[in-house]
């Protein structure tokens, strides 16, 4: 893990614990042994170092994503597997969560708004691979790939917004349970 991580991994808990307002560069110097211009060595400001550490945590569930669709051969199965991991990784991750709730403009549904689009694309090209697996495998019927993945990212987004930002609880959790297998058997031929 290089320096920048470090910090931003330090930052996080920070951020989730005070809120962005309340925590100062000085409060995340402090947490590194550093001084505050050490900080300024690879942070711009503390904008920068926020929206660094936020696309880094965003980037780390991402990545844990991929890595079980990657463990998976089915292809029904890796939508699943995409499906249910995206969805339960804010679960373990409180810091994560926690900024979230805090600042729910994370999320949006509207890609010109989006503060973490480089990251998000990343997470749609997953679903965008597997529904393309799926239609080459003929195992999913043939759909405007771009437009469904689209699609069921929107729907997504707006289920972790309220399970987890607006905090709906476990019947939001139940009904995305029953949209996934609702899309799995759309998608299956």
């Amino acid at each position: 893990m290089n320096k920048e991580q470090e910090i931003c991994n330090h930052a996080l808990g920070l951020f989730a614990h005070y809120g962005y307002r309340k925590t100062t560069i000085e409060d995340v110097a402090d947490a590194m042994g550093m001084t505050k211009s050490n900080i300024y060595f690879y942070f711009k400001n503390k904008q920068d170092l926020y929206e660094k550490t936020v696309a880094g945590a965003l980037s780390g569930w991402r990545d844990s994503v991929a890595e079980a669709v990657a463990a998976e051969q089915d292809v029904v199965e890796k939508f699943r597997v995409m499906a249910y991991r995206s969805f339960e990784y804010l679960r373990a991750h409180s810091d994560l969560r926690t900024i979230l709730e805090k600042d729910p403009g994370i999320f949006t549904l509207t890609p010109s708004e989006d503060r973490f689009r480089e990251v998000n694309m990343g997470a749609m090209e997953i679903l965008k691979s597997i529904i393309e697996q799926g239609i080459k495998e003929n195992r999913f019927h043939r759909v405007d790939v771009q437009h469904v993945t689209e699609f069921l990212f929107s729907v997504y987004i707006m289920f972790l917004i309220r399970a987890y930002v607006k905090s709906e609880g476990s019947t939001v959790a139940t009904m995305y349970e029953e949209g996934v297998e609702l899309a799995v058997r759309g998608l299956r031929k």
